[in-house]
């Protein structure tokens, strides 16, 4: 049998055993009952209570728990690369998607024909003066648009 290497006490773990179980472990397998309506035996409880930091610490235990880590990491990695693989393809997909849109669309000619000058013809009308100042009042592309103020709107009940 495995001997208990705590330092307190240098009983195996039959000698423990063997014992009888103490008021706490009494207590405690009442208070199981108590709160989940599961009369456990008494010397489970006394076993339980009294080996389980032996059993954490045991070599069993620790390998069992390295093994188990290994198993969630490697987990970890496969589902990575699942949701690497899966962003790649959706990210070709829209590749392939934006590279078909841009060989159907035609071609643009490099510039275009400026609309600004306005006909003179159009000054000599009733409307013309306020064309012009209309044309003038538009900001040009290097002046920076007026920035408008952001109001919260108020919900009515």
């Amino acid at each position: 049998m495995a001997e208990n290497t705590t330092a307190e006490t240098k009983k195996t773990f039959v000698e423990r055993a063997a014992s009888e179980p103490t008021e706490l472990h009494k207590q405690f397998a009442k208070w199981i009952e108590e709160k989940t309506g599961f009369t456990p035996d008494l010397k489970t409880v006394q076993l339980a209570v009294t080996l389980r930091m032996d059993f954490q610490a045991s070599d069993e235990n620790q390998q069992a728990l390295k093994e188990r880590k290994a198993e969630a990491a490697k987990k970890a990695e496969e589902a990575k690369a699942r949701k690497l693989a899966k962003l790649e393809a959706e990210l070709a997909k829209l590749k392939g998607e934006e590279a078909a849109t841009d060989e159907a669309k035609p071609k643009e000619p490099a510039e275009a024909p400026k609309d600004d000058a306005e006909p003179a013809a159009e000054a000599d009308t009733e409307n013309g003066a306020e064309a012009a100042t209309e044309a003038a009042a538009e900001p040009t592309e290097d002046a920076p648009k007026p920035r408008t103020r952001r109001t919260r709107r108020t919900t009515t009940k």
